[in-house]
């Protein structure tokens, strides 16, 4: 964490510099015809359906302002936040960039390269939740307005096999959970499908989400700010729950052998109950399901004495497009005018046809299934960290590998919290 905030100190200095060196509006402005002509970095490159619908919006905003031309420049993925970095330490950004929520946003925010959509945010007001803005917030300030969000913790279920065991509806707290687990296996049928070969799921699935409900949301920033430990006693707690599910016999024996998609295709042909997974999952099942209305999906359970909010989720918002702090002010207008074009209901209404989780709560017609108007309004609570978008990759490995301990009886819940806090001091 300390070589992360190293980094991230540098390039807030450098940012800092240029800045204090570069008080006058940004040189170079072209225009067209009289137009503004704003220039936009994205990375959509891929062929995809989300990026034809962002590239059509931006297309059908400049056929219908003269006055203003967006110009988007495409740049691969992995070359993408290297070149937006060197970029901002030149102080060369483009009039407007995508960007990532939270520590990507961060240093851009505090170096003063971008600018705060605070004189614009009121357009948002009632569509998307303050609790969900707050991703790309930082000191009351709001410097980007997500396009979608990324779920990881959805629990898929069978509503038929369910039933059968006397469960017409998925249980809100973790006791009547594990009664669930107990008479779906006295009917000899596994209760949830999990694929944790590549070991992430166990961490980025239910322990980022499980840990929220019990530790809460200021929980995992403190311990890594030095504020808090690991081995606080309520993260134990969420450790724990892994290790007494391994022993109620809740997942499928081969569960450190199967990749996630292939516990995914397992639970689509009912051979178990459950599935948890993320809004990644959505697509595939709506996909290949028979009957889409028997599948249900519910957020994980509350925990007795759990500190968090059981509204929120765990996931990310995404999509973020910041402006450039150097435009002029008629530059600056020109720029909160696409905004307020481009974050609208076309945009919202076709990422939920391609299947894309949403941050806005839009009204939905009946062409969209249940179960996913069901995910999307899961979202609208608000989000919690996602473990492994938020630990470093030295936390990330430790944890990944115990939680697939504690699933074999290597390890016990109160030894990976002894080793996760060594390590975060060790930083």
């Amino acid at each position: 964490m300390k070589k992360l905030g190293l980094v991230l100190m540098g390039l807030l200095t450098v940012l800092a510099l240029a800045a204090c060196s570069d008080d006058d509006k940004k040189a170079g402005q072209s225009t067209k015809d009289g137009a503004i002509e704003l220039t936009l970095w994205t990375d959509w490159t891929e062929d995809r359906p989300e990026n034809t619908l962002y590239k059509d919006i931006i297309s059908k905003f400049n056929k219908e302002h003269d006055d203003i031309q967006v110009k988007v420049e495409a740049i691969p993925h992995d070359q993408y936040e290297t070149k937006l970095r060197t970029q901002a330490a030149g102080n060369q950004l483009p009039d407007m960039m995508r960007v990532w929520p939270g520590a990507r946003t961060e240093p851009l925010a505090e170096g003063g390269a971008i600018l705060p959509l605070n004189p614009i945010i009121e357009n948002w007001d009632g569509v998307i939740p303050d609790a969900i803005l707050q991703d790309y917030a930082l000191d009351d300030n709001y410097y980007a307005i997500p396009s979608n969000i990324s779920i990881t913790g959805l629990i898929y279920y069978h509503k038929d096999i369910l039933q059968d065991v006397g469960f017409d509806e998925f249980p809100k707290t973790y006791a009547e959970f594990k009664k669930l687990v107990k008479a779906l296996n006295d009917k000899e049928t596994t209760p949830i499908s999990l694929g944790n070969k590549a070991i992430w799921p166990l961490q980025s699935v239910y322990i980022s989400t499980i840990a929220d409900r019990f530790t809460g949301s200021d929980f995992l920033e403190n311990t890594l700010n030095g504020d808090g430990s690991f081995e606080d006693p309520q993260f134990i707690n969420a450790l724990s729950v892994i290790d007494e599910l391994t022993k109620l016999k809740a997942f499928n024996e081969d569960m450190n052998t199967l990749d996630e998609a292939q516990s995914r295709n397992e639970f689509i042909k009912g051979t178990a109950a459950l599935h948890f997974a993320g809004s990644w999952a959505l697509g595939p099942i709506l996909d290949s399901v028979e009957n889409i209305d028997n599948i249900g999906v519910a957020p994980f359970p509350t925990f007795e004495g759990g500190k968090g909010d059981p509204a929120k989720i765990a996931g990310a918002a995404g999509g973020g497009i910041a402006v450039n702090s150097k435009l002029s002010k008629e530059e600056q207008e020109a720029a909160f005018t696409f905004l307020k074009y481009y974050y609208g209901d076309e945009l919202y209404q076709g990422l939920i046809k391609a299947n894309i989780i949403v941050p806005a709560n839009v009204e939905m017609d009946d062409s969209i299934p249940q179960i996913f108007q069901d995910a999307n309004s899961f979202a609208q609570g608000g989000l919690v960290p996602v473990y492994d978008a938020t630990l470093t990759p030295e936390l990330t490995d430790i944890i990944n590998n115990g939680l697939q301990s504690i699933t074999l009886g290597d390890k016990t819940p109160k030894q990976l919290a002894e080793e996760m806090q060594k390590e975060n001091k060790s930083k």
